[in-house]
Order: C-alpha cells, then sequence, then structure tokens
C-alpha cells in the first residue's frame, strides 16, 4: 500500500478526536519527509529499471538500422531517464539532511514525471509496432535439385529489442503511475493547506505504508526526529 491522505476534523463521525489522536493526526511540514523519501526511493528504483532496459536495448541493434527519427526518440527517453535519476536522489540527500520540501515544486516535478513516463511507454510501444521489421529474420534458401528456384521464409524468435523495449515500457508506465500518485497527493496537501489558512478545513495527514506501520515507526525516536524541520549539517 503507498503513502495515503485523509482529511480530518476536530471530530470524527460526530465523535471528538483525544488529545493523542489529534496529535497523531495533526499536518506538519517536516512530515511530509519520510512520505517523500518512500516516493523518491520507489522512483529512483523503477527509473533503474527503465535506464537498464533503454541501455541493453540500445546494445542489442544496430542504431543506423532505426534511422534518425528512431535514433532521436530513443536519446530523447534516455535524456529524460537520466534526468529523473539524477534529480530524484539530490532530492532525497535534501530531505534527509532536514531540508523543508517546496510542495509547489514538487507538485510540478511529479506532474512532469508522470506525464513524461506515461508518454514513454506508449510511444515505446508504438515505437516497436513501427519497427516491427527488426523482431524477426527471414531465411532464404534455394533447392535447386528440385525446383529451378523456390524461396522457403522461417520466422525465428522475437529479436531481443523487441524484449528490451517491452521492458521498457512496462518500467515506464509503472514509473509514471508512481509519480501520477506522488503529485495527486502534493496537490491535495497543497488544497488542503489553503483551506486551513481560513478555518475552513484541518490539514491533512500522511501515513508512511498505512497507518498501523506509520505508528509502528512512531514509536521510534529517529523516524520522529526525521519527521522534524531541523537541518542537519553535512
Amino acid at each position: 500500500m503507498f503513502p495515503i491522505g485523509m482529511s480530518t476534523r476536530g471530530t470524527y463521525q460526530g465523535r471528538p478526536l483525544s488529545s493523542q489522536s489529534t496529535d497523531f493526526l495533526f499536518y506538519l511540514p517536516g512530515a511530509l519527509r519520510p512520505v517523500l523519501f518512500l516516493f523518491y526511493t520507489l522512483e529512483t528504483v523503477f527509473n533503474m529499471f527503465c535506464m537498464g532496459y533503454h541501455i541493453s536495448g540500445f546494445q542489442a541493434v544496430n542504431l543506423l538500422d532505426l534511422g534518425p527519427d528512431g535514433q532521436t526518440i530513443h536519446y530523447l527517453y534516455l535524456i529524460v531517464f537520466y534526468g529523473f535519476m539524477v534529480l530524484t536522489p539530490f532530492q532525497s540527500v535534501a530531505i534527509c539532511t532536514g531540508h523543508t520540501p517546496n510542495v509547489l515544486l514538487e507538485i510540478y516535478k511529479a506532474s512532469a514525471g508522470a506525464v513524461a513516463f506515461i508518454l514513454i511507454s506508449l510511444t515505446t510501444m508504438w515505437d516497436a509496432e513501427r519497427q516491427s521489421y527488426l523482431f524477426f529474420a527471414t531465411i532464404v534458401a534455394h533447392d535447386h535439385d528440385e525446383h529451378a528456384y523456390s524461396e522457403f521464409r522461417e520466422d525465428l524468435p522475437n529479436h531481443p529489442f523487441f524484449q528490451f523495449m517491452r521492458g521498457q515500457s512496462i518500467s515506464s508506465l509503472a514509473c509514471g503511475l508512481i509519480y501520477m500518485l506522488h503529485a495527486a497527493i502534493l496537490i491535495d496537501v497543497k488544497l488542503t493547506s489553503r483551506f486551513n489558512d481560513h478555518g475552513r478545513h484541518a490539514p491533512i495527514p500522511l501515513f508512511v505504508l498505512g497507518r498501523a506501520f506509520h505508528q509502528k515507526l512512531n514509536s521510534y525516536q529517529w523516524f520522529r526526529e526525521f519527521c522534524e524541520s531541523n537541518t542537519i549539517d553535512i
């Protein structure tokens, strides 16, 4: 289960919350850190899968066979994968050292990542269909004994490039959905915080892998310190 957010008020189903529950559910800026760290970890892992499939696919085919347009598309894929894979670990280091994340910047980055990776997933399958001539080999044999001229065609197994493109499409789609969930939760945080400024709505609480798991982590001193807004010098 991914991090989820819920909107709360001073009461739940008509019953007032205890002070302990209110303290646990109350949103603080530093409480974004564990949720963002989880998202950064997942995004980095799936980015590595995308990069691995892409580089392996480049090695399995002659780029000259792709033509100028095909080469341009695959280099754009490489730039997107590399850019997000470098940016995300730096953001992770920033929050681990105690810097308060910028919610608006996170929304822009996560939204751009969701659009980019989902488009890459779709265009990869379109590219695979457009370049289907790479996926099959043709064997031509001439039997001059029985016939003056005959041609035999045999479909060989799929070209390895197809396997890499399928893996890239699946991993890109998964990564794009993680970025989409990342953006949706932070948009909810942004809107709820704005409403709370006018006293209309209680801030949104965020849980890491569910409320029960978050409550278990909250019993550790290092996790409570991680949720605080103190800056760590390195």
